[in-house]
């Protein structure tokens, strides 16, 4: 079976891009990443035996909580110390809560492709959906993660992107025989853009950052942990 490496947040969209995975014939590993600003991480194990149970240890694994502060402090390191001023004319107008979930989600795509290249896994995916209307879910930043993945020669799947109806994505859970309820972490500073519609001047500035910012960072981080095994904090 193909390995897929399923970013799992124990949400509804995440469990569901899993089913819809291993239905699909993928052996499926999923993988929470704790940016230590959630709470209720442990959660997630209960999502991973119910989908244990139903499809069997053959097709899919949980392969842990892995942290990811210590990539997401490197990403944001000089962006928190910018003026506003300067922000605005270097990339344009971005919100605060656009910004972190950037940097997270960017953080928890490094983390998976170093993960990925370390147990040979060509696929990762995302339950992202375009209707939770974050601008990281966006089709534009999509295609940015989609290339940035291809780069490593992993395919970015994206099972759920264009469901758009709740009312569907709970029977889809109900028709496969599972209670369309879930146990998830919750994080603190992420948020959707207002008002459920896409600002067009934050997503360029998304964009934007991503391009000129983040991007160029990402090769020499990959390289510097590639042979570090992941994990949770150690005391």
């Amino acid at each position: 079976m193909k390995k897929v490496l399923v970013l799992y947040s124990g949400g509804k969209d995440s469990m569901l891009s899993a089913m819809r995975l291993i239905e699909q014939g993928y052996q499926v590993s999923l993988v929470h990443f704790d940016n230590s600003l959630e709470i209720g991480n442990k959660n997630v194990i209960n999502g991973f035996k119910r989908l244990e149970k139903k499809y069997g240890s053959d097709k899919v694994k949980f392969i842990g909580i892995k942290k990811i502060e210590g990539i997401f402090r490197e990403l944001i390191r000089e962006f928190y110390n910018y003026k506003i001023k300067s922000i605005n004319n270097t990339f344009g107008n971005i919100s605060i809560s656009q910004f972190n979930c950037l940097a997270c989600r960017l953080s928890m795509y490094i983390e998976s492709i170093i993960i990925s290249k370390q147990q040979g896994i060509s696929f990762v995916a995302d339950g992202a959906r375009k209707s939770q209307f974050f601008a990281i879910e966006q089709e534009p930043m999509l295609d940015l993660f989609i290339s940035l993945f291809k780069k490593y020669d992993i395919n970015l799947l994206l099972p759920v992107k264009d469901l758009n109806d709740d009312f569907q994505e709970k029977n889809e859970f109900l028709i496969r025989g599972f209670i369309p309820k879930v146990s998830e972490s919750k994080c603190l500073i992420g948020m959707p853009l207002d008002d459920n519609c896409v600002d067009e001047e934050i997503l360029s500035a998304v964009m934007n950052i991503y391009i000129k910012f983040l991007f160029p960072k990402i090769d020499s981080i990959i390289e510097r942990y590639s042979n570090i095994e992941l994990g949770e904090t150690y005391i």
